[in-house]
């Protein structure tokens, strides 16, 4: 028993000194390592402004009853508070002159929006008033089909998806539809300022870039990528509506974008990793001043 016990006492000593110096190796290198990639230089000394990108439905007539009207107020007192100094909305930048033109005209008069109820007039318009701002700004990008896409209809895509890739394209198409149709649901069930937050929170922006990510892409892969590139084009429109924010950004911005929500996640992807700017979390930002207001 004893000289069972004094070599399971040898083994474990041989082993501990076989192995102990790679150990201690290994722990250096990791320390090396992480040494070296604090050196690794970024733009962190860049000067940066602050972009919110508070993404929400498009707006429908519903929008106008007295209770949605005074949801919004709340919203827009809340995005306020945010302090922007350039409200951003989704509207080409062609059409700047007649936007403001407009929004001129709103100043002297906010009656003329009251049938109005896209939310660059009921959030855009409001807020940027609230702020006494002289203008509104314009980022959107009608980006053309080209290659693959010519003359891409969702009909048209539908027929070759169905003709070419039937089981592999649709894979999830069950599963997108049941929980696109639930978190539906969960969003009109509530309060309109609610709804919008909820939009804007990490898992509704999960959801988004999953879904992005399960369908449309899934269709023409190593044949006429007409999948791939729809996704692709998505890229780019939001590539471009980020350039156009980039363009106006002037030292010490705070940008405000109102945008449909299933491109605020591509934005926050993008903006993140612009050293001009500095991203503020639309959630994190309206549940901390949520009881405020």
């Amino acid at each position: 028993m004893d000289k069972f016990l004094l070599k399971i006492d040898f083994d474990t000593y041989f082993l501990f000194f076989l192995f102990f110096p790679i150990l201690g190796f290994s722990q250096s290198i990791q320390n090396t390592l992480e040494s070296k990639n604090q050196q690794i230089q970024v733009f962190d000394t860049v000067q940066q402004s602050q972009v919110l990108v508070l993404g929400t439905h498009h707006f429908d007539e519903s929008v106008l009853k007295p209770e949605n009207q005074s949801s919004l107020r709340k919203l827009n007192r809340l995005l306020a508070a945010y302090k922007p100094t350039k409200v951003v909305v989704e509207w080409v930048p062609q059409d700047f002159e007649l936007t403001n033109s407009n929004y001129q005209k709103f100043l002297k008069d906010t009656n003329i929006i009251k049938d109005r109820y896209n939310e660059v007039f009921q959030i855009g318009f409001q807020l940027a008033k609230i702020m006494e701002h002289d203008s509104i700004y314009l980022f959107d990008d009608k980006t053309e089909y080209i290659g693959s896409l010519k003359d891409f209809t969702f009909e048209g895509f539908a027929e070759y998806a169905e003709t070419n890739d039937k089981g592999f394209y649709d894979k999830y198409a069950t599963e997108i539809n049941e929980k696109f149709t639930f978190n539906q649901q969960l969003f009109k069930n509530q309060d309109l300022a609610v709804e919008i937050l909820l939009r804007n929170s990490p898992r509704a922006q999960k959801f988004n870039a999953e879904r992005m990510h399960s369908y449309e892409v899934r269709a023409g892969i190593q044949k006429e990528w007409i999948g791939p590139d729809w996704l692709g084009r998505w890229y780019r429109r939001n590539v471009r509506m980020a350039a156009n924010v980039l363009k106006m950004n002037k030292p010490n911005d705070r940008i405000l974008i109102i945008v449909g929500d299933n491109h605020k996640w591509t934005l926050d992807q993008l903006f993140e990793d612009m050293p001009d700017f500095r991203l503020i979390s639309s959630w994190d930002f309206l549940i901390q001043n949520w009881e405020k207001y």
